[in-house]
């Protein structure tokens, strides 16, 4: 295996703090701002329910209105994410030599496939519009990101349900140390929808006080988010012959899996972090800050902080989730970006309400500024799936 760097050399992102790397940065240094959602094109919530809404993007505007009528709101993140970061890579490489592309989902969009299905069961088999089958198959997404680009080397969709998008960097990282390309755009996508939002709602998943509050022993839920965020990954060699401005480095990554779940000591969360760390070649206490996965659900909080405590000591902890929300297979390569945004401006972003973090990890309330070079984000489901990148500052 080629043991060349991996690095980050651009981004593309629609969240619901901005959509743009330096406009994440404007929004992290801001009050989260929660939405909410209640009314669908087949269904309605019984209220309005809060969530992290993107809602600076109209699709028409940045993609222009051919062909969007088929398109369903991932999609469009998606190719939204891809038009305002990537285009001119894409349009200024020959076919052949367009970097692949590899997004990680938890849904793709489940509101495809409930339209789809209570189109059917309201109006009958004969109702529905054929076109929008389509759109029901989780890589349809990526496929329509691979045809409005005209990219033939690579179509994949990684779905690892809530680390998916963490776990399409490690396969892109994989993929390029292999030899197989040179560069591939990678990063994850999710939706708000009322499927999705019926499920956390059913589960009493949410918080009632709208308000997402990672590693509080009294935490009562979360709040549900979209959004996309991507990332061009390319040898070094590749970005320096083209004459590219290296962002990041991903020094290492790690992935393990624990059939228990969230089982509160976090042994196979921290193999994860243990992992990424010995491929970046550092100790854990040279981690200049942890970007935690924790989202409000106590046993998986509970489970992170467990591991956290134990590999890393007191190293400050960053919880994005505080103003992007949960965004499902989304939220790892949001809070990258996050992460990223934090370390290119010197600083750590605190959640903003002070309280005492279970397993006494230092969790960041207050933003403050921090010089680091090496950052560590996590990526832990109550699946039992844990990954971990490394990034390190370029």
């Amino acid at each position: 295996m080629d043991q060349q760097n991996i690095v980050i050399t651009s981004t593309g992102c629609i969240t619901a703090l901005g959509n743009s790397l330096d406009a994440i940065a404007t929004g992290l240094a801001a009050p989260p701002v929660v939405s909410s959602a209640r009314t669908f094109e087949f269904h309605e919530l019984p209220a309005e329910t809060p969530c992290f809404r993107v809602t600076s993007y109209d699709p028409a505007e940045v993609l222009g209105k051919k062909g969007l009528r088929l398109k369903d709101w991932s999609t469009k993140l998606l190719l939204g994410a891809l038009e305002l970061g990537f285009k001119d890579r894409y349009e200024g490489t020959a076919e052949e030599e367009r970097p692949g592309i590899c997004i990680g989902t938890a849904f793709g969009s489940v509101e495809s496939i409930g339209d789809f299905l209570s189109d059917s069961i309201v109006g009958g088999v004969n109702h529905v519009n054929p076109q929008l089958f389509a759109n029901t198959v989780i890589n349809s997404p990526t496929g329509n990101a691979n045809i409005r680009f005209t990219v033939r080397s690579l179509s994949t969709t990684i779905a690892t349900g809530f680390n998916a998008g963490l776990d399409a960097i490690i396969y892109a990282c994989d993929y390029i140390k292999n030899g197989y390309l040179e560069a591939i755009l990678t990063g994850g996508i999710e939706e708000v929808s009322y499927y999705g939002l019926v499920g956390l709602l059913r589960s009493g998943a949410l918080s009632k006080g709208a308000a997402v509050r990672p590693f509080a022993s009294d935490a009562d839920g979360t709040v549900a988010g979209e959004g996309c965020a991507l990332f061009m990954l390319e040898t070094e060699e590749s970005a320096r012959s083209r004459g590219a401005t290296v962002i990041a480095q991903i020094a290492g990554t790690g992935s393990t899996f624990d059939p228990d779940g969230f089982d509160g000591d976090g042994e196979a969360c921290g193999r994860a972090m243990s992992m990424a760390c010995d491929m970046a070649g550092i100790e854990p206490a040279r981690a200049g800050f942890i970007a935690a996965s924790a989202n409000g659900n106590r046993a998986g909080d509970r489970t992170e902080a467990a591991a956290i405590r134990k590999i890393f000591g007191d190293t400050p902890v960053a919880a994005y989730k505080t103003k992007t929300g949960e965004c499902y297979g989304a939220s790892p390569a949001i809070t990258l970006a996050c992460a990223l945004a934090d370390m290119k401006n010197g600083r750590i972003t605190g959640t903003g309400t002070t309280y005492q973090p279970v397993s006494g990890i230092n969790l960041v309330s207050q933003t403050r500024k921090a010089a680091v070079e090496y950052v560590v984000v996590n990526a832990c489901s109550c699946d039992g799936n844990n990954s971990c990148v490394v990034l390190k500052n370029r």
